[in-house]
């Protein structure tokens, strides 16, 4: 790495030659900038649409309840318990840092426990205060890059620790449907999505490891939907090819962190009397966590007070009280996102 490339780095800036396009005519847009023009546009449009639907649900969950009903469930939550639980989140920041950096010594660079703890608090911001949830995942690739990663492999790094994320959320769904029926009675079916994807995503991982070397240049061949995507999975798994125990242990790290979600989320009901069992828990997360995952509203608003009303309901659980769980889990993530903004502007 050459001197100047290093400061860069250390001042968080990548410096790039502009070169004018070809075929430019003056006082004209270029293709590129059309396209780009395009692109902004279609981006309005896809908020417009997400602020719509957000508001359309919210609209319509709370015609079927009275606003007071939930600040009254609010206002009887054991504050001891919600304490607890808000500090839950010290020991999932500091689970993801380690494993963040498992994942970044395996590919050659390193970085301080408190400089990824901050990392992750920094993204809490971008995640809840830009119109998408992948903004922080966007600001950790760039603090990947900062401590010594290539684009590609920042990247890589990201991806993993993301998908191995879900992969431990899934296995929990998975094993808590053993031990709960409540939701199957209502949702028959949950049984074969939930062991259906499981094995997908896991039997992904494996095929990627026993596949021969060339398996990336022969998905890239491919001409199917989301290709691109699943071929930049891909990717970035290989580049962890024949470090399986990082991996592993990535992966058992994951577990004690969905672990650790799944508690945060059980003390909030807890502290609410919501009389849904811990093992529930291990379903309903994971499971709200996908369907959360889906770019259908902003940030998860309305989606969040509809998936917690849906589940909670097989378990007795009245409305207002679904939805007060769902503003107060949701509150706890601001406040975490105000702290990472405050971080971020003090944050070199």
């Amino acid at each position: 790495m050459q001197a100047g490339d290093q400061s860069d780095r250390r001042q968080g800036v990548l410096v790039e030659p502009v070169v004018p396009e070809a075929g430019m005519i003056e006082g004209q847009p270029s293709e590129a900038q059309a396209a780009a023009a395009r692109g902004t546009s279609r981006k309005r449009l896809l908020l417009v649409l997400k602020v719509l639907v957000s508001l359309a649900l919210i609209a319509w969950i709370l015609a079927g309840t009275h606003v007071a009903e939930i600040f009254q469930a609010m206002g009887t939550a054991h504050v001891g318990l919600l304490l607890i639980a808000f500090s839950s989140h010290a020991l999932g920041f500091t689970i993801s840092a380690y494993r963040w950096r498992t994942l970044l010594r395996a590919r050659g660079s390193d970085a301080s426990i408190r400089f990824l703890i901050e990392s992750y608090i920094v993204g809490m911001f971008f995640n809840n205060f830009l119109p998408s949830t992948v903004g922080g995942d966007v600001y950790r690739a760039y603090d990947s890059w900062r401590v010594g990663q290539s684009r590609s492999g920042a990247v890589a790094v990201v991806v993993v620790d993301r998908f191995l994320g879900l992969l431990a959320l899934m296995l929990f769904a998975t094993v808590a449907l053993l031990s709960s029926n409540a939701l199957t009675q209502t949702i028959p079916a949950l049984s074969l999505w939930v062991g259906a994807g499981t094995v997908a995503l896991a039997g992904l991982v494996g095929v990627i490891f026993m596949a021969p070397a060339g398996l990336s240049a022969w998905v890239a061949r491919l001409q199917l939907p989301l290709m691109n995507k699943i071929r930049g999975l891909i990717e970035a798994f290989l580049s962890f090819r024949g470090n399986q125990r990082v991996l592993l242990k990535a992966l058992g790290l994951s577990v004690l962190l969905q672990a650790n979600v799944v508690v945060h989320y059980y003390l909030i009901a807890r502290a609410l009397s919501l009389p849904v069992p811990l093992s529930a828990f291990f379903l309903i997360i994971p499971l709200a966590t996908v369907v959360l995952m889906l770019p259908i509203a902003i940030n998860g608003i309305g989606v969040r007070e509809g998936v917690y009303a849906f589940f909670f309901a097989s378990f007795g659980v009245a409305q207002p009280e679904a939805i007060a769980f769902a503003w107060i889990a949701y509150g706890m993530v601001l406040v975490q996102g105000i702290l990472g903004g405050v971080l971020y502007a003090f944050r070199r």
